[in-house]
């Protein structure tokens, strides 16, 4: 494997780093979505239409106020760039929170099978782009704290600046993911009104 020469590091453990990080924005995604269904799950039937209120204004496209609400929330995820990993971590565990507070609501609203069946169809697709960029947030964090073995260490600022370039490519992919999400989510929303 070719090595980087400041930060001794090679493709091999780029990618490790990467799995270290996505599973450090899925902890405490799963843990907070956890809390957040048994927060409100059972307690708010009754509560109207609110789930299933319209996306935005009615003079804004589906489409561009679905990518435009996901993207900033992946731009968020992604400030762990600037707070080592900080932003990212709290951000990604307010999302779990909120999706799992909302499947709670929903669950209790409509029946858990209508509720996640009316989502999944892109939720397989925006989650994990999510996780993505809270992991790409956290990239340079886990390069700075694990030093490639079998190599001489660098210093971890300059691993951590070098992270920068892989971070900014994962969070290209998981905009990538978040396009393809919002047309999943648009047909999907479309084709039920009609």
């Amino acid at each position: 494997m070719p090595e980087h020469p400041r930060t001794g590091g090679g493709v091999r453990s780029g990618w490790w780093r990467l799995v270290i990080a996505f599973l450090s924005a899925l902890l405490p995604f799963t843990v907070a979505a956890g809390v957040g269904f048994a927060t409100l799950h059972g307690r708010t039937a009754g509560g109207g239409g609110v789930l299933a209120a319209p996306l935005g204004d009615t003079g804004s496209p589906l489409l561009l106020g679905i990518l435009l609400r996901n993207t900033a929330v992946a731009l968020a995820l992604f400030s762990g760039v600037l707070t080592v990993g900080i932003g990212s971590v709290l951000g990604i565990a307010f999302q779990g929170f909120v999706v799992g507070a909302s499947t709670g609501a929903a669950a209790t609203e409509v029946g858990a099978a209508s509720a996640l069946g009316s989502v999944v169809g892109y939720a397989v697709i925006e989650i994990p782009a999510l996780l993505l960029a809270a992991a790409a947030g956290m990239l340079p964090a886990v390069a700075a704290l694990l030093a490639s073995r079998g190599v001489p260490p660098a210093a971890p600022l300059s691993r951590y600046v070098a992270a920068f370039r892989p971070a900014l490519f994962v969070l290209g992919a998981a905009l990538l993911l978040l396009v393809v999400g919002a047309a999943v989510e648009t047909s999907l929303i479309t084709s039920r009104s009609h």
